[in-house]
């Protein structure tokens, strides 16, 4: 073999060497400046592959659903104003292994059917037990957060011998003062508040989910990617509901609640975590923990937090 041969392999041995590393290093380094690829991939699959959607017809509307499935005890998750059921995604995929997870769009929210002006201030609680009737469901879990804890709270009071357990996220504890000093509005406030809920319709998710990052940062894109796309689903008749009746008291209902509660509540000190525990303590089987850190949205805030509490009461069930 002729000298210039030789070193023509010598040298290409030693560029595919640098090649080599070169790729390996290429690769660790953006593995390190993107801790979070992985997760954030996750994210970009909406809805989550393998859940199931429908709807039922109860108390006069369509209710639209999302599943997890599987033979495994049924969780119910009733969300927030403004939210859909699928508001509910990064949490139910900590718990889908143990629960066949149903996330429900409210009246008026996701796919469901709109509110009307007739409606009675009880609406989402028969709603709530419509759904249970239709799917056949026995001793199931309820969650809900803000005003879907409202919902889950006067069903379990109204129907205290269905519910397994009982979760609220937020609650409201503490009677607030009505927000309308007028209790009758005009049609000018009610159109005034649908066309405010049709201008949030008409913005597009990229922009509702930077508005998300920038007003809640803590939240991450996972979250706010799952938030945003609820917010143009939010219907304009829901303004009827704002200004219509707020439901019984927590301290009126708690007393008639039999199963195991847990309150996930936002953080509070002095004389409001006070007046919360003594509200609480008016439930015949339940606990409160002001989750450290968290405000209203207590799983986006301090989702880990939540889940330990979480965890361990659904363990003691």
């Amino acid at each position: 073999m002729s000298k210039m041969k030789k070193l023509g392999r010598m040298i290409s041995g030693i560029l595919l060497s640098v090649l080599i590393v070169s790729s390996i290093a290429f690769t660790n380094s953006m593995a390190a400046e993107s801790p979070t690829d992985e997760k954030q991939v996750e994210c970009l699959t909406y809805p989550p592959e393998g859940w199931t959607d429908a709807y039922v017809f109860a108390n006069g509307i369509r209710i639209h659903y999302w599943r997890t499935g599987g033979d495994k005890p049924v969780m119910i998750m009733a969300h927030g104003s403004s939210d859909n059921g699928l508001c509910w995604t990064n949490l139910a995929r900590e718990l889908e292994a143990d629960y066949d997870i149903i996330m429900f769009d409210a009246r008026g929210h996701g796919l469901s059917d709109p509110p009307s002006k007739s409606d009675g201030a009880d609406a989402q609680c028969e709603d709530l037990a419509g759904l249970i009737r239709e799917l056949g469901l026995e001793k199931p879990i309820l969650m809900g957060h803000s005003m879907g804890s409202s919902s889950v709270a006067w069903f379990a009071a109204r129907y205290p011998d269905i519910p397994g357990a009982v979760i609220l996220e937020d609650t409201g504890l503490i009677p607030r003062p009505s927000r309308n000093a007028n209790p009758s509005p005009s049609d000018a406030d009610i159109e005034n508040a649908r066309a405010r809920i049709v201008e949030r319709n008409n913005m597009s998710v990229d922009e509702l989910v930077a508005q998300c990052m920038k007003n809640d940062p803590q939240w991450g894109q996972c979250e706010c990617e799952f938030w945003a796309p609820s917010k143009r689903l939010h219907h304009p008749n829901n303004a009827y509901r704002r200004f219509g009746g707020r439901g019984p008291q927590k301290s009126e209902l708690f007393p008639m609640i039999t199963a195991p509660t847990l309150i996930l509540k936002a953080d509070a000190q002095g004389e409001v975590r006070k007046q919360n525990e003594e509200v609480a303590a008016l439930l015949q089987n339940g606990r409160i923990v002001h989750v450290e850190g968290a405000r209203h949205n207590v799983r986006r805030d301090q989702k880990e937090r939540l889940l330990q509490a979480l965890n361990d009461f659904l363990g003691e069930l």
